[in-house]
């Protein structure tokens, strides 16, 4: 666990969020050319042809042009292949808001909530494969992935709780909020996600994004637009 007690209050969660992305920092580019990689393409591209529960070791390998023995060298299981791809998922969106986070510089906390929703719209949109297993098909396989899933999402509560945390201090009026309230934020976005994804496509999520931020203002009682 990284030591942030040094680091600004706007940035302790983003702290937080970059480990997350360092622990698992694999890439859809930087895999590619590795077996464990292919795999990984594998079974993200066959998840989101044909869910998880009907793809098969044989629609891996053979996506993948590898052989079982090399599956096996890398994994025990479709399930541990299946957790892992969804941890690279998970890194690489988190990867995509450390960096347009920190880009941001000393911005406000309205742009900071615009800049997480519109990113993680457009993660999802660049990346169907991997949004589908990340937001769709884990919870569709078992207590283990459902964990993983649940876990990103709580980060992202722990960073609209720094958001609103900030806009306070811009704006002492402004009214109370509970945490627990606050929690139900990112798991109101991403069960919007999954619905968009499984009725209109991963690409249609951006086209919901002002929605979704005006939404968040609505819930932390931010006032309307600038």
């Amino acid at each position: 666990m990284v030591d942030d007690s040094a680091v600004p209050a706007e940035g302790r969660v983003l702290v937080r969020w970059n480990d997350f992305a360092e622990r698992h920092r694999l890439t859809r580019d930087a895999v590619l050319g590795s077996s464990r990689g292919r795999l990984l393409e594998a079974i993200v591209a066959s998840v989101e042809d044909k869910g998880y529960a009907a793809t098969t070791l044989a629609d891996i390998v053979g996506r993948a042009r590898v052989s079982r023995s090399t599956f096996y060298e890398h994994f025990d299981t479709k399930q541990q292949c299946f957790l892992e791809a969804l941890r690279v998922a998970q890194a690489m969106l988190a990867r995509r808001v450390v960096d347009e986070l920190a880009a941001l510089g000393e911005a406000n906390a309205r742009a900071r909530i615009a800049t997480m929703v519109t990113t993680f719209c457009e993660v999802v949109a660049a990346e169907p494969g991997f949004a589908r297993v990340m937001i769709v098909e884990s919870l569709c396989v078992d207590r283990a992935a459902v964990m993983i899933r649940d876990y990103a999402v709580d980060l992202s509560g722990e960073m609209y709780r720094e958001f609103y945390e900030q806009a306070g201090r811009e704006n002492p009026g402004l009214p109370r909020r509970s945490e627990a309230l606050i929690a139900w934020i990112p798991d109101a976005i991403v069960e919007r996600a999954r619905r968009v994804i499984v009725e209109e496509g991963a690409t249609a999520l951006p086209a919901h994004a002002p929605r979704i931020i005006e939404f968040v203002h609505a819930v932390l009682g931010l006032p309307g637009p600038e």
